[in-house]
């Protein structure tokens, strides 16, 4: 593991610590079916995220990159659910009874289907056209976790620093639009708002690296 790698695993630890820390400040949460299922997800992703800081730091990276779909995807239900979710459809996702993958749609369609609630940029219809696919090579075993795990003809991991440092910062700021929109659906505005201060001072510190791995 490098230095800088370290680093971003430090600051994704003190960013964890500081959304914890507002959510457990006493406030009620769940309040509703839709926020309950919503505050469930965010919960799932809580420890998705501290396992992908386990994994990286022990530089099990295979593994960590293999979690990096299910941690988007969990985020993407959680979306979905607040925006279109039925009453009948909560009560189905409570009971097991509703497949995301075919109810309504495909996974997929129900991903691009999001930015006409929550954006107007194609914001979440890029993510799936540009990453998801990857994402999906790596939970299932695919050729790019093939092709990292041999090193001059030797069967070792061979993860780029730059591949690494960018699943640890954009994962982290995911994590931070959940704890945002957790916030957000609950109407506790000043959590809110600090978790998007908390937000744009990280991606204030991170671009200039994204930029550089983009180049």
């Amino acid at each position: 593991m490098t230095n800088e790698v370290k680093n971003q695993l430090d600051k994704l630890n003190k960013i964890a610590n500081q959304i914890s820390d507002l959510v457990s400040n006493g406030k009620p949460f769940g309040n509703t079916e839709k926020q309950n299922i919503f505050l469930t997800y965010f919960d799932i992703d809580v420890e998705h995220l501290q396992s992908l800081h386990l994994l990286i730091s022990k530089d099990f990276n295979g593994s960590a990159f293999a979690l990096v779909r299910t941690f988007y995807e969990t985020f993407f239900r959680a979306l979905w659910v607040n925006a279109f979710a039925t009453s009948e459809q909560l009560e189905k996702i409570r009971n097991n009874n509703f497949n995301f993958m075919r109810d309504e749609g495909s996974m997929g369609s129900k991903i691009e289907r999001l930015d006409s609630y929550y954006t107007d940029t194609g914001f979440f219809k890029n993510l799936k056209v540009g990453v998801w696919g990857a994402m999906s090579d790596y939970t299932h075993s695919g050729s790019y976790p093939l092709s990292r795990r041999w090193t001059d003809g030797e069967l070792v991991s061979n993860y780029k620093e730059n591949e690494i440092l960018e699943i640890i910062i954009e994962i982290t700021k995911t994590y931070l639009l959940f704890a945002n929109m957790l916030f957000k659906i609950h109407n506790y505005q000043d959590e809110e708002n600090k978790v998007l201060e908390i937000l744009l001072e990280y991606k204030k510190n991170t671009n200039p690296i994204l930029e550089a791995i983009y180049e």
